[in-house]
């Protein structure tokens, strides 16, 4: 799949206005609904390099900010449902609210719903709409950044037209890297939602209290 969205990227040509409003509409979308984000910056870096950074981040944050106030506000009562049928889900809402940024900013960085799902359930928690922009803006970036150079050093793999240098000392070191923080964020977002769900009433489990605006 990874070759055919870079195949696919690569059809607009350069990034230019019109690939740009593209790409970034494509991470907009991913924010809502769940798509290969993954693929998709391993794509956009293989088609368009280190500068697709500037249509992604921009695009991520925009999109995950406006899936936040839909959940706050139009689709409220579709995301409760929905968290209602996944007792994790309201789980995960109520570590939001008892442990404020800090959980919200692992999540963001290393979390174990997918990045759509994540939107909607800061939209039912207590977390502001500054406070929640800044966090998805800092603490995805670094994620955002390495799948990009990953895909803008790793194209002559993905591609297998060795166009670009590949280094497999520094890709190796890039994945040593991701494990180790994705283990140590995991085992951190586990003990916190394992003293969450604990706490946790039954009655309440799957859902997260009003939120305020």
């Amino acid at each position: 799949m990874t070759s055919e969205t870079v195949r696919w990227l690569e059809s607009f040509g350069q990034l230019d206005l019109g690939s740009a409003a593209v790409l970034a509409a494509l991470f907009v979308v991913a924010a809502f609904v769940p798509m290969p984000r993954v693929f998709l910056m391993l794509g956009a870096g293989a088609a368009f390099g280190l500068q697709a950074l500037w249509v992604i981040v921009p695009s991520t944050t925009l999109g995950g900010v406006l899936a936040f106030l839909l959940a706050r506000g139009l689709l409220r009562r579709w995301v409760e449902r929905q968290t209602g049928r996944k007792p994790l889900w309201g789980v995960l809402a109520q570590a939001i609210d008892d442990e404020g940024w800090r959980i919200a900013a692992l999540m963001r960085f290393w979390g174990p719903a997918p990045n759509c799902v994540q939107n909607y359930l800061f939209g039912l928690t207590h977390i502001g709409l500054l406070p929640y922009l800044l966090i998805t803006l800092v603490f995805t970036l670094p994620q955002i950044a390495l799948y990009t150079w990953v895909g803008a050093s790793g194209r002559a793999i993905l591609l297998e037209n060795g166009e670009l240098p590949f280094n497999p000392w520094l890709m190796g070191l890039a994945a040593i890297v991701v494990l180790t923080i994705a283990v140590l964020v995991s085992r951190r977002i586990r003990k916190i939602l394992t003293v969450t769900g604990a706490d946790r009433p039954a009655a309440s489990c799957g859902t997260p209290r009003s939120a305020t605006s």
